[in-house]
């Protein structure tokens, strides 16, 4: 059986009170001038007008392919092209 990572988070958070940890996958669309990514998530065909917040250290690039956990993008790396 192949369990998704929100399946497992949930599984390893049952019984500690924690809350599960939600985790997804998206593709950089394009970056405001602000430096804010626009981001479509992975078997989305259309991008999120959400402004997601990331980590200082990241600087989004449209193309980057990025992990958020708990609604905040943790990093990015370029996709194979």
């Amino acid at each position: 059986m192949i369990v998704t990572p929100n399946e497992y988070w949930e599984d390893r958070t049952k019984g500690n009170g924690a809350q599960p940890v939600e985790i997804k996958l998206a593709m950089v669309e394009a970056v405001t001038p602000e430096g804010k990514p626009i981001i479509r998530f992975v078997g989305e065909s259309v991008a999120s007008q959400k402004k997601y917040v990331h980590l200082k250290s990241y600087t989004p690039e449209v193309g980057d392919m990025v992990m958020l956990i708990n609604n905040v993008i943790q990093g990015g790396w370029q996709s194979v092209k």
